[in-house]
């Protein structure tokens, strides 16, 4: 009896160790399975960290798009019509017409432009042509004068209050305008001579009166005015002499340095019978 005693009590540490060697085992393999499953869980975070910022540059990216595009946008709107009526298109889709009492319209065309440039290389006259009327947005903008199109050879533009901010002189603007570009058309003889136009001439006629303006099209938007004004100019300009500026006796009335107006005869102006023009002493 003694001894089946003591083989029960030796055998007791023997399964205790066995016992223990598998929980021991099954812990081993219980934290081997746990760093694995870390290891994949961190594995997983970079994955997701990662993508997180991918979509992240992305996302800068399209917006730095954005804004760039929405910086052109607002240059092409403020370079197609004056400043305030384009934040009115931004802000409400639409432009309300408007119409002001007293503006300045200008008309600048090339002589005999057809007959000179009929035979020209269409590309070199389309260079030329954006050579001088990118030195003509340079002048009018400078004078506080705002372009309103170009119709073939035709430069156009207009001064007054367009943006609501108060009367300015746009007498004295137009005036100042049109003497810089008689100016810079003559110093540029010779370029235009290596253009095929020798002798390059301009006409320039100036009415002021009453306008209405706006902004017309769905597609492609426009902005024009309208009225007898605008006719007015564009008669001076057809009657006016080479490299010569015109002013109708309405402009050269207003014009505060009457010292730089003389008569310059009358025209027949289609429509409106006898007109006084003025020559605008621009040197």
């Amino acid at each position: 009896m003694t001894s089946d005693v003591q083989h029960r009590k030796g055998s007791d540490p023997e399964k205790l160790l066995r016992r223990l060697e598998k929980r021991l085992a099954k812990s081993e393999k219980d934290r081997a399975e746990l760093e694995e499953l870390m290891d994949g869980s961190q594995a997983f975070q970079r994955r997701v960290i990662m993508d997180i910022e991918a979509q992240k540059n992305q996302i800068e990216q399209l917006y730095a798009s954005l804004e760039a595009e929405k910086e052109r946008t607002e240059h092409l709107l403020r370079s197609i019509m004056p400043e305030t009526i384009a934040e009115e298109l931004k802000a409400s889709g639409k432009v309300r017409p408007r119409h002001i009492q007293s503006a300045t319209v200008m008309f600048t065309d090339f002589v005999d432009f057809t007959k000179k440039t009929e035979s020209m290389d269409p590309v070199a006259l389309v260079g030329m042509l954006d050579r001088y009327y990118g030195a003509f947005d340079d002048i009018v903008a400078r004078h506080g004068v705002e372009k309103v199109k170009t119709i073939g050879d035709a430069y156009m533009t207009v001064a007054g209050d367009l943006n609501g901010s108060g009367e300015i002189d746009h007498v004295a603007a137009t005036c100042a305008a049109a003497t810089a570009i008689l100016a810079y058309v003559q110093n540029n003889l010779d370029q235009t001579a290596k253009d095929e136009v020798a002798g390059w001439g301009v006409r320039i006629g100036i009415h002021t009166g009453p306008i209405s303006s706006g902004v017309v099209g769905t597609k492609r938007l426009s902005f024009d005015i309208w009225g007898d004004t605008v006719n007015t100019a564009a008669r001076m300009v057809s009657a006016c002499h080479v490299n010569t500026v015109f002013l109708s006796a309405d402009t050269a009335a207003l014009l505060k340095a009457p010292e730089r107006v003389v008569r310059g005869g009358d025209i027949e102006a289609k429509g409106k019978g006898t007109l006084q023009a003025y020559r605008l002493l621009t040197s």
